[in-house]
């Protein structure tokens, strides 16, 4: 019986290693995330392409569940929906939220899909944890100083998209 355990005991052994190994994979080792470079790079593209920078978490799921509607109303407004997640997460839980979500709502996955980590230090500061999702207006070379916060009716995602692009108080990242 002792045999039997063991052998159950390495086999299981084996399994979590092989799970470590493809949540280790290269591919996911090497996972950037939206550093202060890559934020400037977004601002700078953005007097060609209007962004949405979308902070969702796994932890909040209607930041996850909705991202396919407030998606389409970026697009509707012009923007593209640049979607970045709490980087305290580990990449393992992210990554098991995101299956979860494609077999309950596909489409919130995909709007999700290429979502990195936040590790711009200049966002972080200016709260983008506060709440998920937090989203903020990006276009002209600059961003909207205050992000749109929580989940809410998509009508009200319009809206303050709206409001955010009609300003032009954008500001530039030092």
């Amino acid at each position: 019986a002792g045999h039997g355990v063991r052998g159950m005991t390495r086999q299981w052994v084996a399994g979590v290693l092989a799970s470590a190994a493809v949540l280790m994979s290269p591919a996911i080792r090497a996972e950037s995330c939206l550093d202060e470079a890559q934020w400037q790079a977004l601002q700078q593209q953005s007097g060609t392409q209007p962004v949405l920078l979308y902070v969702w978490s796994p932890r909040m799921v209607l930041s996850a569940v909705h991202a396919d509607q407030v998606q389409l109303v970026a697009r509707q407004e012009g923007l593209k929906l640049v979607p970045v997640h709490d980087h305290r997460v580990p990449a393992g839980e992210v990554m098991q939220a995101l299956q979860r979500l494609r077999q309950q709502t596909p489409a919130a996955a995909e709007a999700l899909a290429g979502s990195v980590p936040l590790c711009s230090e200049s966002l972080v500061q200016q709260d983008a944890y506060r709440h998920f999702p937090t989203a903020w207006v990006v276009r002209k070379g600059g961003y909207h100083p205050r992000p749109l916060v929580a989940a809410m009716p998509m009508p009200y995602w319009r809206q303050g998209i709206r409001l955010r692009m009609m300003r032009t108080v954008e500001q530039k990242a030092d």
